[in-house]
Formats: structure tokens, sequence, C-alpha cells
């Protein structure tokens, strides 16, 4: 009798890594999120929902919304869609992309801590971004200040909150989307690895 028994192999991954993640992108305005989305989600071969692109399908134009109903009106459309999207990703594999300022909301953090839901943040730096802060679409960016300025305060506002739900954060400076894509994958893929093997390691010590 063999009293050292092969271990059982390690049960293969899926095919695709990270081909079956529920995942939200944020990070703060023209980081790039909708575009890393529509890349990511070919990639993967998942569905993308990008909740600023829904709120101008059901309500028109986002800066038109805050100039003639103001930020708070805004939100409370931004927070429905967002809802029902979190919703949905529960039910399926997917990518949700958020509007910068989507988890001001507290219902929306709490939705985000989900252990189903990978939140990966985009960060980068304001010399990559600067050039894309004066488009027009960017009411929150408008004030007092300059473009810049004010896209530093805002970041600066929202980091904790941006902290607070980030599964892990991705590098997005100086960066192509295809690149930033690369990167979560590869993190991803890593998760996939470390859950698949404390699964194997459980089922080894509960047979």
């Amino acid at each position: 009798m063999n009293e050292h028994p092969l271990p059982k192999p390690v049960p293969p991954l899926e095919p695709v890594p990270a081909a079956h993640s529920r995942i939200v992108l944020t990070g703060p305005p023209a980081a790039g999120k909708s575009t890393i989305g529509r890349l990511l989600a070919d990639r993967l071969g998942l569905p993308l929902t990008d909740t600023d692109a829904n709120i101008v399908d059901r309500h028109g134009v986002i800066a038109d919304i805050f100039v003639t109903r103001g930020e708070d009106h805004f939100r409370r459309l931004e927070r429905e869609v967002v809802r029902k999207a979190l919703r949905r990703l529960l039910d399926r594999p997917g990518i949700v992309s958020l509007g910068g300022g989507a988890i001001l909301n507290s219902g929306t953090r709490a939705q985000l801590l989900h252990p189903a839901i990978k939140v990966v943040h985009i960060d980068i730096d304001v010399d990559t971004v600067a050039p894309r802060l004066n488009a027009p679409h960017r009411p929150l960016l408008r004030g007092s200040g300059s473009a810049v300025e004010n896209w530093l305060a805002l970041v600066s506002e929202r980091e904790p909150l941006y902290e607070q739900v980030a599964t892990f954060r991705v590098q997005a400076s100086n960066s192509p989307p295809s690149t930033v894509v690369n990167r979560i994958v590869d993190v991803l893929t890593g998760l996939q690895r470390a859950e698949e093997y404390a699964k194997y390691q459980q089922t080894k010590e509960n047979p």
C-alpha cells in the first residue's frame, strides 16, 4: 500500500482568466474609464454598461442636466442608473464603468463593497489628464479656478471614497488604454488564481 498518495492536481483555471469576473471601473473624470471599459469588455468577452452613456441615452446630455436641473437632480438620476447596473452585475459577469462622481452616493459605495464585485480604480496624474479637461461635457470642472485646479480639488475630495471601495488600483498615467487593460487583466488573473487555490486548499482540508 502506498503510504504517500499523490496529491490531487490543482483544478484547471477557466480557459479565459477573469472572463467570469464582475468588474466595476472607478476613477476621476477624464481617466479614460469609458475607453478602458470598451477594450476590457472586448478582451474578456463580457458585456459593458457605461452608466454615463446610459444617462445620456435616457435623459440627455449630462452638462445640460447640470445647467437646467442642477447637480442634485443629476445625482438622483445617476444613482438610479448605477443601482440597477450593479444589481444586474450580481446576476451575471460583466463590466460597469461608473462616472467619476458616482461614489459620492453612500448606497453606491455599499453596493461596491459586495464580495463578488472587483472594483478597479484607474489612477492618473494631472499631466496626463490635463489636455482632456477643457471638454464642454465636464461641468464640474468649470468654476472660478482653472480646469486643472478644479480637477485636482475634486480628486483630493473624493480620494478617501475611491480608496474605500477599490479592490485594487491600476496606473494609467502616460500609458495607452491597451496597456492599462493588460495591467487589469494581469491583476484579475492573479486574484482568480488565488481564489481557485484557496478553494482547492479548502477541499483538501475538508474532503
